[in-house]
């Protein structure tokens, strides 16, 4: 693989579950902390999770008033590398304000102050829309068929960066799992609990590792591909069926899983939004969370990034989930890898 571009790196979404491992993985092949800026909300907790105080720069994309700090911090930048967004919202609205609008903002100040920089957007297979077969993972923002909120945004967020005046890359990975991810916590809850909820259809779905996802972004900012739409996905397929039961597997138990119909989950949903918008505070399962769960299925052809970046995932499936497990304390007994089928 090609060495990383002698340049400086802005990175978005280093305080989160992905960020955190890119701007580790940055610091890893060598990268100075002064060559990487880290755009953040919070300075404070940005160094109490371990990001070097030299890579910390203050600026929330979200906020108009910040438009002098963001120009700064993006000012001579080689390679920006977007991660930053919302994954759950109690409204629409906190959607767009941080995948549509802050995405906008840092086009803007990108455009402005290093406009021969290569952007890098970490976007969504929910932005492409449902899948059995991966067809339509790599499909252009404007011919892409989200069905959730929270998917449509990030295709406006790439429908962004198709507009903007310089090189740019967008890459799409599917569900991704791995240690000290609030999501991942909870499907390893869901699959160790008594009884676990799911629709009758098991649907299929790609998923991938969280380090095999660091991987294809370190493999992307080497080679830059300018105009692809990159699609990952794992080393094997599953299905919402499948997934839980190796998750439950993995921990030293065995899934019980309940059918429950559509109605009911609908309702459920229901009563998760409404107390959401008591508390303005979001929750990973809701009514815009359902639209996705319901559909034929969530599938993405890893060939283009295969081809382009000479990508391939490393971790298997039963493997991945049984090292995601141990970290997070929830193995059981002896557990060792097994098949994630049926």
């Amino acid at each position: 693989m090609r060495e990383l571009p002698a340049c400086d790196f802005v990175l978005t979404g280093a305080t989160g579950f992905l960020g955190g491992a890119v701007l580790q993985r940055l610091l890893l092949r060598g990268l100075r902390a002064t060559a990487i800026r880290c755009l953040v909300r919070d300075r404070a907790r940005a160094l109490a999770q371990g990001i070097p105080a030299d890579c910390v720069f203050c600026a929330d994309l979200a906020n108009p008033a910040d438009s002098r700090a963001l120009a700064a911090a993006v000012e001579g930048a080689g390679v920006v590398l977007h991660l930053a967004g919302a994954v759950k919202a109690w409204n629409r609205s906190g959607f767009e304000g941080p995948n549509v609008d802050g995405t906008r903002r840092l086009l803007a100040a990108v455009e402005n102050s290093s406009p021969s920089a290569h952007f890098l957007l970490v976007s969504s297979l929910a932005a492409a829309g449902p899948s059995i077969d991966g067809a339509s993972s790599t499909a252009m923002p404007d011919r892409c068929r989200p069905v959730s909120a929270y998917g449509d945004t990030k295709r406006r967020a790439e429908l962004a960066v198709l507009q903007a005046r310089m090189p740019w890359t967008i890459v799409r990975p599917p569900i991704v799992y791995g240690p000290a991810d609030a999501a991942t916590r909870l499907l390893f809850k869901q699959a160790c609990a008594p009884l676990t909820p799911v629709l009758a259809r098991p649907r299929p779905l790609s998923v991938i590792f969280r380090d095999d996802v660091v991987e294809a972004l370190m493999r992307a900012l080497s080679v830059r591909p300018a105009g692809a739409v990159l699609a990952l996905d794992g080393p094997e397929r599953t299905d919402t069926h499948a997934l839980l039961r190796a998750m439950a597997t993995a921990c030293g138990r065995t899934a019980r899983l309940v059918p429950v119909p559509m109605p009911f989950v609908g309702a459920a949903a229901l009563t998760c939004d409404l107390f959401a918008a008591m508390r303005h505070r979001a929750g990973f399962f809701n009514r815009d969370k359902v639209r996705e769960i319901r559909a034929d299925g969530w599938v993405a052809d890893g060939t283009a990034a295969k081809q382009l970046l000479g990508f391939q995932p490393a971790m298997p499936l039963a493997a991945g989930l049984l090292n995601t497990a141990r970290a997070e304390g929830f193995v059981r007994s002896t557990a060792t890898p097994t098949s994630t089928t049926a």
